[in-house]
């Protein structure tokens, strides 16, 4: 039995050895290193040029949301304003934060329209072959990246340490002594 199994064994060692450099044999030219790497550079560009055009529907659809969430909270503020005030309280100060919180959205819808615009401008350009005007185009919507999430940090940082104060300050005044309940 063990005879049989070492002529098996052997048998089926024999075949694959001879089937061997028939499937080397089948196997596609080799290419050149040049020709490779310049393969691998066209696919990787590719593969950027999507992922930048990903980015920019991606930050499309982000900035209708962030600029509808913030519409919303000034309407909430502006609603709470015009209650606050038709109930007597002065309510002054709020509006000048409103004011100035409106002008943060205003800069950074602005600025979010650049960045969104500067990574358009990289897209044109073709990596690896724009002589440095890609990476240059992308170095500065990385820039602009910088800006816009800190424009989004001071629109939060101004409500919480400016407007949510005001709101609860007003909750120390009687509206029943204010200059505008007092005329009826």
């Amino acid at each position: 039995m063990n005879k049989h199994l070492i002529v098996v064994t052997a048998a089926l060692l024999m075949a694959a050895l001879a089937a061997c450099p028939a499937c080397l044999a089948q196997t596609a030219p080799k290419r050149s290193a040049p020709e490779e790497r310049q393969e691998q550079k066209d696919a990787r560009a590719a593969r950027i040029t999507e992922r930048i055009e990903l980015v920019i529907a991606r930050f499309d659809n982000n900035k209708e949301r962030h600029v509808a969430a913030y519409n919303a909270a000034k309407a909430r503020l502006k609603e709470a304003i015009t209650e606050l005030a038709e109930k007597g309280y002065d309510v002054t100060r709020l509006t000048a934060d409103l004011q100035a919180w409106d002008g943060m959205f205003v800069k950074f819808a602005q600025d979010y329209a650049t960045l969104i615009n500067l990574l358009r401008t990289a897209e044109q350009y073709a990596p690896y072959e724009s002589q440095g005007q890609f990476a240059a185009a992308i170095q500065q919507a990385r820039a602009q990246l910088v800006t816009v999430r800190q424009d989004a940090l001071d629109i939060r940082h101004y409500y919480q340490t400016v407007i949510r104060p005001d709101l609860q300050a007003l909750k120390d005044q009687n509206p029943s002594s204010s200059p505008a309940s007092s005329g009826t």
